[in-house]
């Protein structure tokens, strides 16, 4: 009789605790129009817990005769999604000290949300942050972002996806039959989901902030541009990037796509016939000739942009840029939303390891100073354009030469050239029009110190703070086991997060004096001086960073420009 007794016993033990696990599965499940996502809680290092959906698609996966075409939004799935787990990284080239690689798969448009709460007990909807991961428009992806650190605010829902990249993102024939962007149109069908969707998490689709850095940071900027994306966001972040930047926007795009066909054996002038050929190629052999593509044009990059990136577009309903940043900031012809941007204090300690191979480039620049006069600043005068080379080599080098330039000199020049000159400029423009809030990040704590070195040993004694290390205090790195160490870096974590959200929540960085930021407030941009933030181990308000080098590029376009530039 007692063993009849245990077994029931042992019975209703068991049906309590399948209820409780039912129950707690029951708490995760998201039910959208699209299906039920069965999603999962995690843990934070201070004891909370965060929700987390991720390898939500949000695309139908473009592969066949969708590769080179918009998106096309996901319908439904069958069943529950397991959305535990983040989706397959695009394909993308990898670039790992100066050897190339390709990896990831063309079924790749996911999306992950993350919820500081139970999405079914959040009363008052939550402001949402939209991440725009950078890397060149070459490679990148959402799954090394963890929320963690924001998470820990409390007060956010934050969304990150994959959008396609290079060669599968960006071809173009500057045509109709491959105008490019579909890695710009992946982010709008991302922007859409979110506004359908976001609800059903707590989130508010009145309240979305999308923020990105480095060429996440230009695709924030050309959304800004774009009329497909109007609507779809309230403010805006861009770290180290700006449609400005000679980078950001290919010019240079029928000739690489011809370039890749013939690396592929085919010889051809009509587009229609490159494009169907391009997309009957498998992944392997299209891997080697978008190797051999990059490495043939990587000298004319700086002069034309990165072999695949954004375009502007042949004027159509379905187009996501046909205009000029520049012309188009300047006029205020944009989706005028308040903007909080900056930079680093040396982004392009970063770069080091690509010094190495860029001697062509330096030996060229020396030999013909003319170059450096890019086809952008619109200078049209052949004696004008060497001057300006002349001009800028004995502003940067002490040698008067590339080629015999220190590091730290090239460090400063491509600093100055590639990331504070234009996104200065973007940030005086934009602030004719809409609030703007510019930083500058001047913090390189222990952990992000041995990431720099592993990068290039040259980067132990250089001054300054290197493209991508605030990355390290805004997301919790998933690709090392190294953590914040000790208080300082936590400070400068939690105040770089603070101020993000801030701006996500209520449009401004600082709406009220706060101690963590030591009382300061954040001033706007305010023309011609651009005020910031500047955030090391301490946190300062100051005025026109690096104002000697920006007044030098200022009176060469002034003096020597023939017209309205297309970037800066």
């Amino acid at each position: 009789m007692s063993g009849i007794v245990n077994i029931a016993g042992l019975g209703v033990l068991w049906l309590c605790c399948y209820k409780v696990v039912c129950s707690q599965e029951e708490n995760v499940q998201i039910k959208l129009k699209s299906g039920i996502l069965q999603g999962n809680i995690k843990p934070l290092d201070n004891g909370q817990t965060y929700y987390n959906f991720q390898g939500i698609p949000y695309a139908l996966p473009p592969v066949g005769k969708l590769r080179f075409s918009d998106p096309i939004p996901f319908k439904k799935w069958n069943g529950i999604l397991n959305a535990t787990s983040p989706g397959p990284n695009c394909v993308q080239l990898l670039m790992k000290q100066t050897k190339f690689s390709v990896a990831g798969q063309e079924d790749c448009l996911y999306l992950n949300v993350f919820t500081p709460q139970n999405p079914h007990t959040i009363e008052k909807p939550l402001a949402v942050m939209v991440w725009f991961y950078g890397g060149s428009f070459r490679e990148g992806s959402a799954d090394i972002y963890s929320p963690d650190y924001f998470m820990q605010e409390n007060n956010v829902v934050i969304v990150t996806f994959n959008y396609r990249l290079g060669f599968f993102g960006f071809l173009s024939t500057e045509d109709d039959y491959a105008p490019g962007n579909y890695g710009m149109k992946d982010m709008v069908l991302a922007l859409k989901w979110v506004q359908r969707n976001i609800h059903k998490f707590g989130g508010d689709k009145n309240r979305v902030t999308i923020f990105g850095e480095s060429a996440g940071a230009a695709a924030v900027g050309y959304l800004m541009l774009s009329n497909q994306s109007k609507g779809l966001f309230y403010g805006a972040v861009m770290q180290s990037g700006s449609p400005l930047c000679s980078w950001a926007l290919h010019r240079n795009a029928r000739k690489v796509a011809f370039d890749l066909g013939a690396a592929l054996g085919l010889t051809t002038n009509n587009s229609a016939t490159l494009v169907n050929y391009l997309r009957s190629v498998d992944l392997p052999r299209a891997g080697q000739a978008i190797i051999n593509v990059n490495l043939v044009n990587f000298v004319t990059s700086f002069e034309n942009g990165g072999p695949f990136g954004p375009v502007i577009e042949p004027p159509t309903k379905d187009a996501f840029l046909t205009v000029q940043s520049f012309k188009a900031f300047q006029s205020g012809s944009f989706n005028r939303v308040p903007v909080m941007m900056g930079v680093n204090s040396q982004e392009s300690k970063f770069f080091t390891p690509m010094l190495k191979i860029s001697l062509p480039v330096f030996i060229y620049n020396d030999l013909s100073p003319s170059s450096l006069a890019r086809g952008y600043m619109n200078v049209r005068n052949y004696r004008d354009r060497r001057e300006i080379g002349q001009r800028i080599k004995q502003r940067y080098f002490k040698s008067n030469s590339f080629a015999q330039a220190s590091k730290a000199e090239l460090v400063e020049f491509f600093s100055d050239d590639l990331f504070v000159k234009p996104i200065s400029k973007t940030a005086q423009l934009l602030s004719n029009y809409v609030p703007v809030y510019f930083y500058v990040f001047d913090y390189e704590g222990p952990m992000a110190k041995t990431w720099m070195n592993f990068i290039s040993e040259d980067n132990k004694e250089m001054k300054g703070t290197a493209h991508a290390v605030e990355l390290w205090y805004m997301w919790k790195p998933l690709w090392t086991n190294q953590r914040l160490n000790g208080q300082e870096e936590q400070l400068v974590s939690r105040r770089l997060v603070k101020l993000w959200t801030n701006f996500a929540t209520q449009s401004n960085p600082t709406p009220t004096k706060d101690s963590l930021f030591k009382n300061s407030v954040w001033p706007k941009v305010s023309p011609p001086d651009v005020n910031y933030f500047w955030i090391g181990k301490g946190i300062e308000t100051r005025k026109n960073f690096k104002a000697k080098n920006m007044q030098f590029w200022e009176s060469l376009y002034g003096n020597f420009s023939s017209g309205p530039t297309i970037l800066y």
